[in-house]
């Protein structure tokens, strides 16, 4: 059973998800994420995590890259249709100036809800693709 708080206050510090910092891609990531036990764990513990990365992601000024990709890769598992409401504003601001993994991570998870279509393996979208999931949040 995740103690819920406890884990996203693990996965705060992206040095606690074992070789997350020599991720050299999104895909190489992703599989990362899948072997954690944190990031099994809150998976595991269903759509009641939801609204507690929203708490985090809100307050998420300094928050890490992949840190924040974790919870986008997390809100996937758990609950697709919330990504545009937990994600959407943070993904807006990231669009202009994206970062290596976590504008990803959420354009997968939006695009997902919106039923846009996904790169199921590859998981890295081009600037264009990018600008259309933002242009399809409301």
């Amino acid at each position: 059973m995740a103690n819920m708080p406890k884990d996203l206050a693990t996965l705060r510090d992206p040095a606690n998800i074992k070789k997350a910092r020599l991720a050299s891609s999104p895909y190489v990531l992703r599989k990362i994420f899948a072997a954690d036990p944190t990031i099994k764990r809150l998976i595991e513990a269903g759509e009641k995590v939801v609204p507690l990365i929203l708490d985090e992601i809100r307050n998420a000024e300094h928050l890490d890259e992949i840190t924040l990709a974790a919870f986008a890769y997390i809100i996937e598992n758990v609950k697709a249709e919330a990504a545009p409401q937990v994600l959407g504003a943070l993904f807006r601001e990231s669009v202009a100036k994206p970062g290596p993994f976590f504008v990803h991570f959420a354009a997968h998870a939006i695009r997902s809800a919106l039923r846009l279509p996904i790169k199921p393996l590859e998981i890295a979208y081009s600037q264009a693709e990018l600008i259309e999931t933002q242009n399809m949040l409301r």
